[in-house]
């Protein structure tokens, strides 16, 4: 028997997908997201073990349920797969061998792929006493860094809505976070932060909505690295915002923060203090923040009144879309509008904050609520004071806006110390509302 070449084919899963021969990445005049392109990943994700026919047919349509239709369109999809591959330019051999019930990419030529390696590494960390776990630990510590390096990005993330690669995707995610959170504890034992960072910084890259922003800001104020820490909780925020909004941020915030709720910094170790307290972009308009910001100073506001007289306003701007008939119906809000709905709304949202960054006074804070609500923190302001800026306001949205289909009212309520009996029903007024 002759014996195979020493070079094979290669196939990535993760995070994408190529198939190459001797470093020459194969091109396939065909879509992934067809049936005998699937077929195909299906073939290659199991290289030399082949798949069941039976795995291959769970892919397919399954019709009226008759057994013989399904079989011929098997078939079909295998004369398509085969075109497919007579037209690439693969080396010479047989190529969708099948054999004892099973199917084959090629037997020809060994096949090596990611996740094929993942595998590998698998086995070895599970195998051995106590689940693998007996194992020496800096024997384990680098099966663990070798499956996290060797994990690229979701399996075959052009296809997470077919069934099986969702099935496939999960496993290998479940396994990465799992080999990570382990090795992190190894490392940070080992006070090795470097590494923590580097590791943590490609699983946020990879995963952004599964919190491992929080271990990146860990280990950068454990290297008192508090600027670069400040820049991955903002970002982190404006993710979570902008994709699933206040309540998820809420929760993920709970990770940033030490067990008083602050997000702190150690300020022992801080040198030129008034410098990197300084605001580094140029003062203009208004301050905005994150929400989460907006809440400590609304916190901190309302705790002054007991040492001073401060009247301030809690100023609610919300945009509206009118009902086809000209009228708003009091449900036809961000609740009942999709999120695609509101993206297209979103040029509008940004001429309303332009409004209120140039509306009020640069020591009022302001902040992006909601998909259509932005809040503004009015200091010093009283009811007299916020009927004016509301007025102001309505002016500069009535310069900059002419679509016709929005409403926006601004309604205010006064800040108060909540520690202050009868706090939770402060009287709230619409100042001003009006269609625009």
């Amino acid at each position: 028997m002759a014996e195979r070449p020493y070079t094979q084919f290669y196939a990535r899963m993760l995070g994408g997908f190529s198939l190459s021969y001797r470093g020459r990445e194969i091109q396939f005049d065909a879509k992934l997201q067809t049936k005998y392109m699937q077929l195909l990943l299906m073939m290659i994700k199991a290289g030399q073990e082949g798949v069941e026919k039976k795995e291959l047919l769970e892919i397919l349509p399954r019709g009226d349920g008759d057994g013989k239709k399904q079989l011929n369109n098997l078939r079909q999809q295998f004369f398509l797969l085969r075109k497919v591959i007579n037209q690439a330019n693969l080396p010479e051999g047989t190529y969708i061998v099948h054999k004892d019930s099973r199917y084959y990419f090629t037997l020809d030529y060994d096949l090596e792929t990611d996740t094929g390696y993942l595998d590998q590494i698998l086995r070895q960390i599970r195998s051995g006493p106590g689940g693998g776990k007996g194992r020496p630990k800096e024997e384990r510590q680098e099966l663990l860094r070798k499956f996290c390096k060797g994990y690229t990005g979701e399996f075959l993330p052009m296809l997470n809505g077919e069934e099986w690669v969702t099935v496939e995707s999960a496993y290998y995610q479940k396994w990465y976070f799992d080999c990570l959170k382990q090795l992190c504890e190894i490392l940070k034992e080992q006070g090795d932060y470097e590494e923590m960072l580097e590791l943590c910084t490609a699983a946020s890259q990879m995963h952004p909505y599964d919190g491992w922003q929080a271990v990146e800001i860990e280990c950068l104020m454990a290297m008192n690295r508090y600027k670069e820490a400040l820049r991955i909780y903002e970002d982190a925020t404006q993710i979570f915002y902008e994709d699933l909004g206040i309540t998820a941020i809420d929760q993920v915030m709970a990770k940033y923060r030490n067990e008083s709720g602050r997000f702190y910094y150690a300020a022992s170790a801080l040198t030129n203090v008034k410098d990197v307290l300084k605001e580094t972009e140029k003062v203009e308009g208004a301050y905005c923040c994150s929400y989460p910001s907006f809440l400590d100073i609304y916190h901190i506001i309302s705790r002054m009144k007991e040492r001073v007289e401060l009247s301030s306003l809690l100023m609610i701007c919300t945009m509206k879309i009118k009902a086809e008939e000209g009228t708003l119906s009091e449900e036809q809000d961000a609740s009942s509008k999709t999120k695609n709905e509101w993206e297209q709304l979103e040029p509008e949202m940004g001429l309303l904050q332009q409004a209120i960054a140039n509306g009020v006074r640069s020591g009022d804070v302001y902040t992006r609520y909601s998909a259509n609500q932005f809040l503004v923190l009015l200091i010093g302001a009283d009811e007299q004071n916020g009927a004016a800026i509301a007025a102001r306001l309505e002016q500069r949205w009535r310069q900059i806006s002419r679509n016709g289909i929005t409403e926006i009212s601004f309604t205010v309520q006064a800040v108060e110390d909540p520690r202050i009996e009868g706090y939770e029903n402060a009287e709230e007024r619409n100042i001003r509302s009006t269609y625009l």
